[in-house]
């Protein structure tokens, strides 16, 4: 394996800095109290849970490229298959972190398992996302030691597994009726295939970054054929995204239907048709172009829906908190301590990923 580059040392060096300077925002939080963030009632959610449901969501790409190699027995997949089990456990890692973060008392977070209320979504989805978290790092075991019958199993397993986190983290929103704007039925579909998308594109764009930057010898043309799948899932996803959109504004039922407008003309206008436009249509048109057959282009349009469907997830959790029974409304601006703890679970994903190239054999000869 080639030594890091000065420019990755470097890298290295500033993503620390990130790191130290979140946790600088982290222990002004925790001694200060959930006061220094922009949340507020009723926007009681605000980045941190936006960050925990992305980071749910793009551990599926790992997952689903894993289980094209183990499962369908697609060989060109298979020198990258560690690569995209790691993005998987990263993600998630960064998923509980980000709940760490909202929480103004952290240790009470305990109190899920010693008085779990078993009827609650939040317990479900504790317990099976610490569940897809074994079943991966089980998965990324069995591929270092060649145990490819076990890796074959645990990824028969994690493909239910994986439909069920992102369906629990879902119901968490959509089985409230009392919110305006999450309950329905369609959410966790519409949860499922975003994760695929997002997911896929951070697989993408880690491999890119891996060969250009790490030293991995990854072919280009693998790379370019897992782009050929964002065909297949960014119609589909704005196929729910329409069927969900077109249900609120015909039926108009008055507190759905006041998001609605929030979300098309209001405060959220610039990221949903950021959404739309950046994330899905221009990101397809590039895919159909000859940009979608570089690795280049398709770092662009990996990138694109990246982003796209983080900005979805910032129009799903936040609108709807605009809109309460409460007798009154409020605003949320995210503050310095939230930007800068959003900095440093990127600074340290992306640092974990890195280090993780050094110690872990992630090239698997065909």
């Amino acid at each position: 394996m080639e030594k890091l580059s000065s420019a990755v040392k470097l890298l290295l060096v500033l993503l620390l800095v990130i790191m130290g300077w979140a946790f600088y925002a982290w222990v002004t939080q925790l001694s200060s109290g959930l006061g220094v963030t922009g949340m507020n009632k009723p926007v009681l959610w605000g980045l941190y849970i936006v960050s925990f449901v992305f980071c749910i969501g793009i551990s599926a790409g790992g997952i689903a490229v894993a289980s094209l190699c183990h499962l369908a027995g697609i060989e060109k997949y298979k020198p990258i298959s560690r690569i995209t089990e790691l993005v998987a456990i990263i993600s998630l890692i960064i998923a509980m972190a980000a709940i760490l973060l909202d929480l103004g008392r952290p240790d009470r977070l305990l109190n899920i398992f010693i008085y779990p209320q078993l009827t609650s979504p939040l317990t479900w989805d504790v317990v099976v996302i610490n569940i897809y978290l074994v079943l991966c790092l089980v998965l990324l075991w069995a591929d270092l030691t060649g145990k490819h019958n076990i890796a074959r199993t645990f990824a028969y397993i994690s493909i239910p597994v994986f439909v069920l986190v992102h369906s629990i983290t879902a119901w968490i929103f959509g089985l409230m009726k009392s919110q305006p704007g999450w309950h329905t039925t369609i959410l966790a579909p519409l949860f499922i295939i975003s994760a695929l998308v997002s997911g896929l594109a951070l697989v993408i764009l880690a491999l890119i970054f891996a060969r250009k930057f790490l030293g991995i010898g990854i072919e280009y043309e693998t790379i370019i054929s897992l782009g050929g799948y964002f065909k297949i899932l960014l119609p589909l996803l704005f196929y729910f995204l329409f069927s969900e959109l077109i249900t609120i504004g015909y039926a108009q039922v008055p507190e759905h239907f006041a998001i609605l407008k929030e979300i098309f003309t209001g405060k959220f206008a610039w990221v949903f048709w950021l959404d739309i436009i950046a994330g899905i249509v221009l990101p397809f048109l590039l895919l159909l172009s000859s940009a979608g057959r570089t690795v280049g282009g398709l770092g662009t349009i990996s990138f694109l829906c990246f982003i796209g469907v983080f900005a979805e997830r910032v129009n799903i959790i936040l609108p709807s908190f605009y809109h309460t029974l409460l007798p009154y409304s409020s605003s949320y601006s995210p503050t310095w301590v939230e930007w800068s703890l959003l900095a440093g679970l990127s600074a340290f994903g992306l640092f974990l990923f890195i280090i993780s190239t050094r110690i872990i054999p992630l090239k698997v000869k065909k």
